[in-house]
């Protein structure tokens, strides 16, 4: 191991995904001993078996029985912190959250929403070009767009939507009060009046209403950054390669094998764990209490696990991705960012959107690879 800081494969830079040839050669082996951006030592796993099967394997979790002595990827209280001190009470937690969360996330449910998300990605189009170009997709479209869909699948009355957004704006500069404090109150009224939301279901369960909030502000940071970087990678591959986007165009019905291979090349930034005991992979031996860091995106691109990796298939089935996750780390919220990404892309075939200018060199711990603003104009 070398004292070079290691960036998993999401945070580097989107060209390198954006254009294969740019990307140096895979020749790391799949489990490797690095040295993470916070200084601290780690276990990097890339390959796309090893990441596969570590995501089934309860010898490794998000828990740590001495949190304040863990190792960090990105030395980020939000991102490097642990769910419990106790593997078991970890674990339990996790399986009540999934239980009582999965049931609104089916792919029926969601499929139901379908008219619901295209008149969002509609009048957010609309709002797109009010703003005038160049805009900046992220600011203008992606990230109002992702919180209007949140406000949505929560309950969020739509005439309260706009200020909810707001007030979901303000979490990113550290107000989380006024949000809390608006979740508490819909909370009442959803006690007086329920409905078929998540947020009245989970009232009615008989949960308090502070752990109601928490879940509530939990899918809002869950969904946000990571739906809004797939919009942004999905553009620029839409942009990028003229010729998939010519035959999308000529065939819609392309478009859900188009929005996996999307997700495949975008990837996700896997949430740190933590080995529960020693843990034997690729002729490796990981002790109990390290830090492993499963990395999803680059076990996307391995040839392992794909046939030309580095290729925007889409022709690519079946399509095995990491994205979201694997096993009981699966993205709860995966038939809701399908439905929702299906809907961008068809939407965006049908507009002139491009890219204004070069884009900006981004990469760094929790980046995603991108630029903060991303210009179009049409």
């Amino acid at each position: 191991m070398t004292d070079d800081r290691v960036l998993m494969a999401s945070d580097l830079p989107f060209e390198l995904r954006m254009c294969p040839h740019l990307r140096p050669p895979r020749e790391a082996p799949p489990v490797q001993r690095v040295r993470t951006p916070a200084g601290d030592e780690a276990w990097l796993v890339s390959g796309f078996t090893q990441v596969r099967a570590l995501l089934t394997d309860d010898r490794v979790g998000r828990s740590h029985p001495k949190p304040d002595e863990r190792a960090q990827y990105a030395g980020n209280p939000g991102y490097d912190q642990v769910t419990a001190t106790d593997h078991t009470m970890a674990d339990a937690l996790h399986g009540l959250l999934r239980e009582a969360l999965a049931p609104h996330f089916t792919a029926r449910r969601m499929l139901a929403m379908r008219p619901r998300l295209q008149e969002l990605v509609d009048d957010q189009v609309i709002r797109l070009h009010t703003a005038g170009a160049p805009a900046d997709l992220n600011e203008d479209f992606s990230i109002p767009l992702v919180l209007r869909v949140i406000c949505e699948l929560l309950g969020v009355p739509e005439e309260d939507q706009d200020q909810c957004v707001e007030l979901m704006r303000r979490v990113e500069s550290g107000d989380v009060m006024g949000l809390a404090a608006y979740f508490g109150q819909l909370i009442v009224r959803l006690r007086a009046e329920p409905d078929e939301s998540l947020l009245s279901k989970l009232t009615a369960s008989g949960a308090p209403d502070e752990q109601v909030v928490q879940v509530a502000m939990l899918l809002q940071f869950a969904g946000l950054g990571a739906t809004v970087k797939q919009i942004a990678y999905g553009f620029l591959l839409l942009a990028g390669n003229t010729e998939q986007r010519a035959a999308l165009q000529a065939n819609p019905d392309l478009v859900p094998d188009a929005v996996e291979e999307m997700l495949r090349l975008s990837g996700s930034l896997s949430l740190p764990r933590y080995a529960r005991a020693d843990v034997e992979i690729a002729n490796e031996t990981v002790r109990d209490g390290d830090l492993v860091l499963l990395d999803l995106t680059a076990a996307n691109y391995d040839p392992d696990g794909f046939d030309s990796p580095e290729d925007f298939r889409l022709d690519r089935t079946p399509n095995r991705h990491l994205t979201f996750s694997h096993g009981v780390w699966t993205c709860l919220g995966a038939p809701l960012a399908r439905v929702l990404l299906r809907t961008v892309v068809a939407t965006m075939l049908t507009t002139e959107l491009r890219p204004a200018g070069a884009l900006e060199h981004r990469s760094g711990p929790l980046t995603g690879g991108l630029p903060e603003k991303l210009p179009v104009t049409w």
